[in-house]
């Protein structure tokens, strides 16, 4: 596996030091929900609400950094790192099936990792009460920032980070598992024996990212598939 460092980015989509921002703010995730309370605590699910406005905010400040970057450098346009090529029905229905095939998958990585890493999930207690909505209003918001990190996520890791790693050692799979490393510890909140669902999911989304070079499946998918609590909750109390 042949690694070439390239510290200048040259065929990066931003400047390196873009990049460098990016990657501080993405690694201070875990430290701003914890300044912020954003995490409900079981005994009461009150932050719900919050931590939806606090990882929005989040997202989309990190989505106008990368969008700021790409746009600066002029290599590549937003559009054309996601592949957009909905310009046939053909391809349109293409993209929806495997989106499905995608949530699919995701759906049995999600059931098999709730089954056996069971007995580990009591480090994750913070996690369950915020995928708990009590409210319409929690369920509401809930499902519009689930809807926004399928996009944003997608665009940022499977897209930006992707193609910057790529740049920098030259090597798509080193670049791949960096990315989904750093795509991991954003989910550090949710306990750490949850990262691994969340590995395998992140290494799914880049296989197929990489293999249909288009993020729209994985963007479909990962909103449908984060938005599931909330449309679970508008199912029973609708």
């Amino acid at each position: 596996m042949a690694v070439k460092l390239d510290w200048q980015l040259k065929e990066g989509v931003a400047t390196r030091w873009n990049f460098g921002v990016i990657l501080i703010v993405l690694f201070s995730f875990p430290l701003v929900l914890r300044t912020t309370h954003a995490l409900p605590t079981p005994a009461g699910k009150t932050g719900v609400l919050r931590f939806t406005i606090v990882v929005g905010v989040f997202l989309w400040t990190c989505f106008a950094l990368a969008w700021i970057g790409i746009r600066k450098q002029g290599k590549v346009g937003p559009r054309d790192l996601m592949g957009m090529s909905w310009t046939h029905w053909k391809w349109i229905v293409r993209d929806l099936s495997i989106s499905a095939l995608l949530l699919a998958a995701m759906a049995v990585i999600g059931n098999a990792s709730n089954v056996w890493l069971a007995k580990f999930h009591g480090n994750s207690s913070g996690y369950r009460a915020v995928t708990a909505p009590q409210s319409l209003v929690e369920a509401s918001a809930f499902l519009l920032v689930a809807l926004s990190a399928g996009f944003v996520e997608e665009f940022l890791f499977r897209g930006y980070l992707q193609r910057q790693f790529q740049a920098f050692c030259g090597n798509v799979p080193l670049a791949s598992a960096l990315q989904v490393l750093v795509f991991a510890q954003g989910h550090l909140y949710q306990g750490v024996i949850r990262l691994v669902p969340v590995v395998l999911v992140g290494a799914l989304l880049t296989g197929v990212a990489l293999w249909r070079r288009s993020l729209i499946p994985g963007m479909i998918a990962h909103g449908l598939g984060d938005s599931l609590v909330a449309l679970s909750f508008f199912a029973r109390h609708i």
